[in-house]
């Protein structure tokens, strides 16, 4: 009876995907490290398209183990943390796609949806293989 449960619960967990985030004072190092660029989501409470990339497009198993395969996230709360000055935003979300070398590759204004935040994911990391 154990061994359905856990089975049942390990079911359960796997189907729910989940981004793993760094801590921005770890984020180039650890880009370094793994080789990886780095990904900052500026995002603010109670922004209804944070929340949608948050709860639907991060959430969604496909976008988030490639994120957590080629990326080192960050979220940025812009009114409660440090955003560093080179990051501008004019509203939220905004992304930033940086090599480990704090060199920004691409800026994202908004929100996408699944299919096309997959696609800028993939080619932000194509660019990065040239």
């Amino acid at each position: 009876m154990q061994k359905v449960l856990f089975s049942l619960l390990f079911l359960v967990a796997s189907l729910f995907a989940e981004v793993k985030y760094t801590d921005m004072f770890d984020a180039y190092e650890e880009a370094k490290i793994q080789n990886r660029p780095v990904l900052i989501m500026l995002a603010r409470e109670g922004c209804p398209g944070c929340e949608y990339m948050q709860k639907v497009v991060f959430e969604d198993k496909e976008i988030s183990n490639y994120i957590n395969e080629n990326y080192i996230l960050v979220l940025l709360e812009v009114y409660n943390e440090y955003v560093p000055e080179e990051l501008e935003y004019f509203a939220t979300p905004t992304f930033y796609f940086l090599n480990a070398d704090e060199t920004i590759i691409k800026r994202v204004n908004g929100g996408e949806k699944k299919v096309e935040f997959l696609s800028t994911l993939k080619s932000v990391i194509m660019q990065t293989k040239k």
